[in-house]
Order: C-alpha cells, then sequence, then structure tokens
C-alpha cells in the first residue's frame, strides 16, 4: 500500500514539474493568461454568484453559486469553454489536436479572445435576468463575489485582447514586406527577345520592297 501511495506521487510531482517547466518558457502575459484561467475557475467553483434578501430570511441573504441547478445552461456553456481554454493553454497534446484537424495556430490569442467572449455574453445574460427581477423583488441582486467575477473575467479579456493586437501588429509588419509575383506575366528577358524579333522581321521586309 506505501509503494501505490508513492508511485502516485511520484507521478503527480513528475505532472507538476511538467506542467511547471512549460509554464516558465511562457511569454509574460501568456503567464498572465494562464494564472486568470486558474483563478476564474477557481472563484466560480468555490464563491456564490446571486444573492436573494428577503423578509422571510430574517435579514440574511440565500446565496447561489454558479454550480447548480439555478444557472445550470449557462454553466455547461462557461465551464466547457473554461476547460477548453484550459486544455488549449496547459495541454500539448490537445494543442496539437486542434491545430492538426482544425488549424488555428497562427490565431491562438484570438481564439482565447473568442472563448472569453463567449463567457462574458454569458454572465450578461445573468446580469439583464438580475436587473429584470431585482426592480420587481428588492431582493434580488449580484452577490460580491459574482463582481469577484465580472472583474476577473474582464482583466481576462483585456489580457487575450492584448495578445491579438500583438499578434496582428506582427503579421501586418509581415505582410508589408511580401512580394507579390505574377508566376503568368512574361519575363523581362523573353519580352525583349520577342520585340527584338519582331523588329527583324520589318526590317526584313523593307529590304525585299
Amino acid at each position: 500500500m506505501p509503494s501505490h501511495n508513492n508511485r502516485k506521487m511520484q507521478a503527480f510531482q513528475k505532472l507538476f514539474q511538467k506542467n511547471f517547466h512549460k509554464f516558465t518558457n511562457y511569454t509574460k502575459n501568456q503567464k498572465a493568461f494562464t494564472i486568470f484561467l486558474f483563478v476564474f475557475a477557481a472563484v466560480l467553483l468555490i464563491c456564490p454568484l446571486a444573492k436573494l434578501e428577503s423578509s422571510n430570511l430574517n435579514g440574511s441573504a440565500e446565496h447561489f453559486w454558479f454550480i447548480g441547478t439555478t444557472f445550470f445552461r449557462s454553466m455547461i456553456i462557461v465551464f466547457a469553454s473554461m476547460i477548453f481554454l484550459l486544455w488549449w493553454n496547459m495541454n500539448t497534446r490537445f494543442k496539437g489536436f486542434v491545430v492538426n484537424y482544425l488549424g488555428f495556430r497562427e490565431s491562438e490569442p484570438m481564439l482565447n479572445f473568442i472563448f472569453l467572449w463567449v463567457i462574458a455574453s454569458t454572465f450578461m445574460g445573468i446580469l439583464d435576468t438580475l436587473g429584470m427581477v431585482a426592480p420587481a423583488t428588492q431582493s434580488a441582486s449580484l452577490a460580491w463575489w459574482g463582481w469577484l467575477m465580472l472583474i476577473l473575467l474582464v482583466i481576462g479579456i483585456i489580457i487575450s485582447f492584448i495578445e491579438v493586437w500583438k499578434g496582428a501588429d506582427k503579421n501586418s509588419q509581415r505582410t508589408k514586406v511580401l512580394n507579390i509575383v505574377d508566376e503568368e506575366a512574361p519575363k523581362k528577358p523573353e519580352s525583349k527577345r520577342v520585340l527584338k524579333h519582331l523588329f527583324d522581321v520589318e526590317e526584313e521586309e523593307d529590304v525585299e520592297e
């Protein structure tokens, strides 16, 4: 039994060292975005999103977590997007699978931004619903941790947008030095020979006349 636990511990240490070594090779923005993903996922799992204050609760508030039946449909969309982002940014095999079968290699920052935008759109639907219910009930509102989720989400969008901006600027500089060559156009030496041949034929005709 102890040997089995030791093998588990060694496998965990090996996996941790592998991911940590991978993390150290990231750029500053990639490191910040990866840290954001883990912190945001932890907040979604642990912290409540909304609260309901009512006189029936004797002044206390009932909290609603993102995991549960209340936000079930939104939870599926958000966590599916989060799982994709975590695998895409941390798992080399998964990234290789996506690149080989779907592409996206040159647009990696754009893919991060798109999935965060999907998550943000889901949160906007929840906020609109709470905004509609709050004036009627005077009790339903976004919890303090819910505001923290939104702040973290905005930070992640900013980080991913900076990466998209850098990639776009790099690609624009690359396209400025491209030379477009028309392979079907006649080459200059050949065109000169054709013109010379035409003039030679005209001179021969003048001599015969």
